[in-house]
């Protein structure tokens, strides 16, 4: 059976992925609270891993997550509990720290760009490609947007691309910041490029890199009405921040047609400007013309005679026309009527060939203006109303009067739902989520500052320790803490320390930082030994210490029991006082991203800056 994943289904997962930091925020209201995090997904970004990469890996060949072979992928189920044994700390995702990004593309004079083009796919549009027919030859066509130096973003409307379908070289930056509906006029070279959004100061210091910047949608669709809404609504519902953004979404209008590629000019068609109205004794039905550049009987039929009047453009077809050679007039029998309008005043019309318009739209009015370069030809539309509603549409240029000649070719682009700029997500593909999260030193003690990690992932949704509660702290601290007395020598991290009564068969952990001071050591990759003493957990094998643990019915070990062994050669001991779990119960939730990674030193003044990119 032959089937499709859309590029819209990478869209709509992305957005729900996203959507996933911004439950309450979107659905909470005033009415609904969620104090026990429910609507949420509560999102952790973890680091892990303490030790050396082993095997065939070290930390300059890092294995690579997706491969079954490495000893991190996440190809089985059991690799799961690996990422929480290596597990050092973990910091909330916030709804602010993720967002949409689309791949980087810098203005740059010279290049040559697609153009969005409704029976393209959108993968070609949005993809860097090569060995495309362009002005210059064959060379690279880009994406149908563009990044200018104000970080600005635009989608490009039009490539000023000839007859030959063959797209000219953008030689002017794009500036404008237009918020109206509608196509803005085409630069001096050519290119009509649409204001999409700008990139505030604030998303370009957490999502601009040197090969993404984020793209977002200002309204919420599944939120309208919602007045809990953060940031503000506007008018019937829809979310407003007050950015040009907003303000383009607000205007767009759905199926709106005002770009057309003319491919083919025709011949023998007949353009006038400026031809003076005679207003006394035009009609509802007619229109009289002064002294026009053609004089005999039907020879602007099929015409189309545009004015204005009283602030209101008028384009009316003609289906019949008259001359007058005695006041040197011409009447011409327009449809639609005029209505009830008297005209007054020094009036002119257009005269060019009527635009035949069939479509499921409504509402367009177009003219035709000549071609500058090929006389009785034509060279573009002008778009005096753009209508809505189009889904589909043909255009049809009729040939006047009783000439004949090559008809010319005028194709309307469709713009996607809801119009260019009302869901720049889409329209640009941000199917992929940036999720940026810094550590700030030691995030009040939760992390470590004196050992690196060389895993990044991400967890969805765990539990509290010893719990069925959703965790919903800000920071977590994930390795185990021991707290020791009676150390024979001084205790340092990246050692593996053992159980030293069970002998061989001791539990195991790997020792990430040590605070002399408090007398506490954290550990990750706690391994139970292969033996039945019942440690502080109430588990066989675990790590033995002479605090009693109630809720485990661990009654506590001996002195001797709680020795544990470390230094070189193992020679070294301390007793064990007591071991506190981490602040997530291990195996809840879901990790759903991991990143392997050369070593990430720590310091006590540094701070990382984390941005994972997740394709969908």
């Amino acid at each position: 059976m032959a089937a499709l994943v859309t590029q819209n289904f990478r869209i709509h997962n992305a957005k729900q992925f996203r959507e996933m930091f911004l439950e309450t925020e979107l659905y909470g209201g005033t009415s609904v609270t969620d104090a026990q995090g429910l609507l949420n997904t509560n999102i952790y970004m973890f680091i892990g891993k303490s030790d050396a990469w082993s095997g065939s890996f070290s930390d300059v060949n890092v294995p690579n997550p997706a491969t079954a072979a490495n000893p991190s992928s996440d190809t089985t189920a059991n690799t799961s509990y690996t990422h929480w044994k290596d597990m050092i700390a973990a910091k909330k995702v916030s709804s602010s720290d993720a967002s949409h990004v689309i791949t980087r593309h810098n203005w740059t004079e010279g290049r040559h760009y697609a153009m969005y083009d409704d029976t393209e796919t959108m993968t070609n549009l949005l993809t860097e490609r090569t060995g495309q027919t362009i002005s210059t030859g064959t060379g690279v066509l880009y994406p149908m947007y563009t990044m200018n130096s104000n970080f600005n973003v635009y989608k490009c409307l039009h490539n000023n691309k000839n007859e030959s379908s063959v797209p000219q070289p953008s030689t002017t930056e794009p500036t404008h910041v237009t918020t109206t509906a509608g196509a803005p006029a085409a630069l001096a070279d050519g290119y009509v490029w649409k204001y999409m959004y700008s990139i505030s100061a604030s998303d370009a210091l957490k999502f601009v890199t040197s090969n993404y910047i984020p793209v977002k949608q200002i309204r919420d669709a599944n939120a309208l009405g919602n007045t809990a809404t953060a940031g503000g609504l506007g008018s019937g519902g829809i979310k407003n921040d007050g950015s040009d953004q907003a303000t383009i979404e607000y205007n767009t209008v759905d199926g709106a047609l005002d770009i057309f590629d003319i491919t083919e000019d025709g011949a023998n068609y007949h353009f006038e400007n400026n031809i003076s109205i005679y207003n006394t004794g035009s009609t509802t039905t007619s229109l009289i013309l002064s002294s026009p550049g053609l004089t005999s009987d039907d020879k602007y039929n099929n015409s189309s005679v545009y004015f204005t009047f009283g602030g209101t453009s008028y384009v009316r077809k003609v289906t019949d026309s008259t001359w007058d050679s005695g006041n040197s007039r011409m009447t011409l029998v327009v449809t639609p009527t005029l209505g009830s309008i008297t005209l007054t005043g020094t009036l002119t019309a257009n005269i060019a060939p009527y635009l035949q318009i069939i479509g499921d739209g409504h509402g367009q009015e177009l003219v035709l203006t000549s071609n500058s370069l090929a006389a009785n030809s034509v060279g573009g539309v002008t778009v005096i109303s753009t209508g809505n509603s189009f889904t589909t549409s043909t255009l049809n240029v009729l040939q006047q009067g009783t000439g004949a000649g090559a008809s010319a070719a005028v194709t309307p682009i469709i713009p996607p739902k809801g119009g260019h700029g009302y869901d720049a997500v889409s329209e640009l593909g941000g199917y992929f989520i940036m999720v940026n999260t810094k550590l700030t030193q030691d995030e009040s003690g939760k992390f470590t500052t004196t050992n690196d990690f060389r895993k990044i992932g991400l967890l969805a949704d765990p539990n509290s320790d010893g719990t069925y509660a959703k965790y919903t702290g800000t920071t977590a601290t994930q390795s185990k803490t021991f707290t020791y007395t009676a150390n024979t020598a001084a205790i340092d991290g990246d050692i593996t320390i053992t159980q030293n009564d069970i002998g061989a068969n001791g539990a195991s952990a790997y020792v990430v930082d040590v605070n002399a001071t408090s007398s506490t050591i954290r550990v990750i990759d706690v391994t139970n030994g292969a033996n039945s003493s019942v440690g502080y957990d109430g588990m066989p094998g675990s790590f033995q210490c002479t605090t009693a643990n109630v809720a485990s019915s661990f009654a506590g070990a001996t002195d001797a029991q709680a020795l544990v062994r470390f230094g070189s050669g193992n020679n070294q001991n301390l007793k064990l006082v007591n071991v506190a779990n981490g602040d997530m119960q291990i195996g809840s939730g879901d990790v759903i991203y991991i990143e392997n990674r050369a070593p990430v030193a720590r310091a006590s003044d540094q701070t990382e800056d984390i941005k994972l990119i997740i394709e969908f």
